[in-house]
């Protein structure tokens, strides 16, 4: 996950403790006899109910989708706000309340990891750059999409410890593709990638590169580097010369200083299948 989405995120904890504090502040001075599990419990329903109506209405929206953990976020956002900033938790039993700060915590703990995660391995890319990626350090299946498809693996393995599994399905593009990454290939002539085949057959698989215009430019097939390599069983070292990359968009370069996804995919797989991938990295 990368630090401005990770950040994103938190920002539905703050938004909602915000709300939940100023919700607090109306409902105390218009019901001042009151208990304060009433207050809480109108707080807590309410957000609960504007954060299940943001998610659904995003269902409609083009490139949004519902997001559970939106929900929940905002749902810690209005315990913290309520057991730590609204007068009415006085009036709880000290005790309960104790233990639902605690909570709150331990939620909010538990959200901001992902951002944690992100600024470390942010770090060690780059310091490990031009190696994209190896997986040799931690977090870095945090790179790629679709993480539920893969898993880090102690063999096969191209260099040195760890590669990557990826799980492929039958439909009709099934893959991964590296996203977080140092971005400014322009130094670099050539790119080097090592996948594995456990099939006694070879495998067709497809690479793409892109750039952040593409996505301006309609996601279109020529606006993007595109190649197939025929995977022979075993261990296949590629690569690629990042000047056919430069030349590959129609009627226009490629950005070299702003690469911003690197895919792996099959098409139309009769059966699932497995590729290791390993050793993804750039040279001069």
């Amino acid at each position: 996950i990368p630090i401005p989405f990770a950040i994103s995120s938190l920002s539905h904890i703050l938004y909602f403790t915000l709300a939940s504090i100023y919700l607090c502040v109306l409902l105390s001075r218009r019901t001042l006899e009151k208990r304060p599990f009433f207050i809480f419990l109108e707080i807590f329903l309410g957000v609960l109910l504007v954060g299940c109506m943001v998610e659904f209405l995003q269902m409609f929206s083009n490139g949004r989708v519902p997001d559970f953990f939106d929900v929940l976020r905002n749902q810690v956002g209005a315990l913290i706000g309520f057991v730590f900033f609204c007068s009415a938790r006085k009036g709880i039993d000290a005790l309960v309340l104790k233990l639902l700060q605690a909570v709150a915590v331990l939620f909010l703990l538990g959200f901001c990891w992902p951002l944690v995660r992100a600024g470390i391995d942010e770090r060690l890319a780059a310091t490990g750059f031009p190696v994209l990626s190896d997986f040799e350090t931690p977090f870095e299946a945090h790179r790629w999409k679709d993480i539920h498809q893969l898993q880090i693996v102690a063999n096969p393995v191209r260099h040195g410890r760890k590669s990557m599994r990826v799980q492929l399905s039958t439909k009709k593009y099934s893959g991964t593709a590296l996203f977080y990454f140092p971005h400014d290939w322009s130094d670099y002539s050539q790119f080097y990638f090592s996948v594995y085949n456990p099939l006694h057959e070879e495998l067709t698989l497809h690479c793409r590169i892109h750039d952040h215009l593409h996505k301006k430019h309609g996601q279109v097939f020529r606006d993007r580097f595109h190649q197939q390599f025929a995977l022979r069983p075993g261990w296949n070292d590629e690569h690629i010369s990042l000047e056919v990359v430069h030349q590959a968009p129609a009627g226009r370069e490629m950005d070299m200083q702003h690469i911003e996804g690197f895919g792996l995919f099959v098409v139309n797989q009769a059966r699932p299948q497995v590729i290791y991938v390993d050793n993804v990295y750039l040279s001069k």
